[in-house]
């Protein structure tokens, strides 16, 4: 079935979930591989995808673009909050200590942190909580500002050998980029500037921030995996902040992606992405039957349609879910 047919059916209330992955025959069943599947929804995607998929109990992979660079968008997070905990466990910031918001420090986008009085104090743990289910872009900065900066952050990732894992820029500039600024930072004249230019679309970008180089914020789809299996796996850090870091990626509010189509109840902990071209997710899917995990980064760039790539997104996962436990169905 074809991806705009897909969303048509599901405009109109009458799309069903149908599988895809395994096909039946006349003459018995196809199988087809991880990577096969891949490949088959990949053909109608809206876009440049790179996909790394891996079961962390059988090893089995499945791999499209992955050693290629992609914008992270707010996937981004995901190493933040993994520094974050290292911060947290050599003693230099509590998750219990509190950080009071001010009005001059507000980051526009997503979250809704933006929306509270200043003066608010939010515990460390109620940043990264809100940085990740609601990509709270304001909580995401100051998180930053706690840990070190962004250098903080790529430093932590190349002592894990993630190298491909590069950060250039917080969230405030990253916003500044999409509208045409280069205000260093927050200020509210620079957020009233930023909400003009967003609603009257009146701009001219200096710094194109889809673009898959350093100087941007990007990964391969390969080693944000790798970070994330590090986690699933309790390889880095604490098994309690591992624990702590899939358990608050467990309760993302957004799941029209990796969680769209798999069972009602599959556990994911992921943190999505999107800004401008871009739509990613990344996470580990909890296998029913006690048959595993499952981690799968998806980063796309040039995407002509937001929709149908998160249900590329989403199909991805199905047909790798279906894979993993081993179900035979029809398309």
């Amino acid at each position: 079935m074809g991806i705009q047919r897909i969303i048509a059916l599901k405009r109109n209330g009458r799309y069903e979930n149908p599988c895809v992955g395994r096909f039946a025959s006349d003459g018995g069943g196809i199988f087809m591989t991880w990577q096969q599947v891949v490949e088959d929804v990949l053909k109608e995607a809206p876009g440049i995808f790179g996909i790394a998929a891996m079961h962390l109990e059988t090893g089995e992979t499945a791999g499209h673009l992955d050693e290629e660079l992609f914008q992270l968008a707010s996937a981004f997070k995901i190493p933040i909050m993994v520094t974050m905990m290292r911060e947290v466990e050599a003693g230099r910031i509590r998750l219990d200590q509190r950080v009071t918001l001010k009005w001059e420090d507000r980051v526009p986008g997503s979250g809704i942190l933006q929306e509270l009085d200043a003066g608010a104090a939010l515990t460390v743990k109620d940043l990264a909580t809100l940085m990740t289910i609601v990509s709270d872009n304001y909580a995401t900065d100051q998180i930053l500002e706690l840990i070190g900066g962004i250098d903080k952050v790529n430093e932590h990732m190349h002592e894990l050998g993630l190298s491909q894992i590069h950060l250039r820029h917080n969230c405030w500039e990253l916003l500044n980029h999409c509208v045409g600024m280069n205000e260093p930072a927050p200020s509210q004249a620079g957020f009233d500037e930023f909400m003009r230019r967003e609603e009257s679309g009146n701009y001219e970008l200096l710094h194109d921030v889809s673009m898959p180089t350093r100087d941007n914020n990007v990964a391969t789809p390969s080693e944000l995996n790798r970070l994330l299996i590090m986690i699933a796996r309790k390889e880095i850090l604490t098994e309690a902040s591992c624990e702590l870091m899939l358990d608050i990626m467990r309760r993302q509010h957004y799941n029209s992606r990796l969680p769209y189509l798999l069972p009602e109840g599959t556990k994911v902990a992921h943190k999505t992405g999107t800004v401008n071209a871009v739509v990613n997710d990344a996470g580990i899917i909890y296998l029913p039957e006690e048959k595993g995990m499952v981690a799968i980064t998806a980063l796309s760039r040039d995407v002509t349609d937001t929709e149908a790539a998160e249900l590329t997104i989403a199909r991805v996962a199905k047909a790798i879910y279906e894979q993993a436990i081993n179900v035979r169905t029809a398309d």
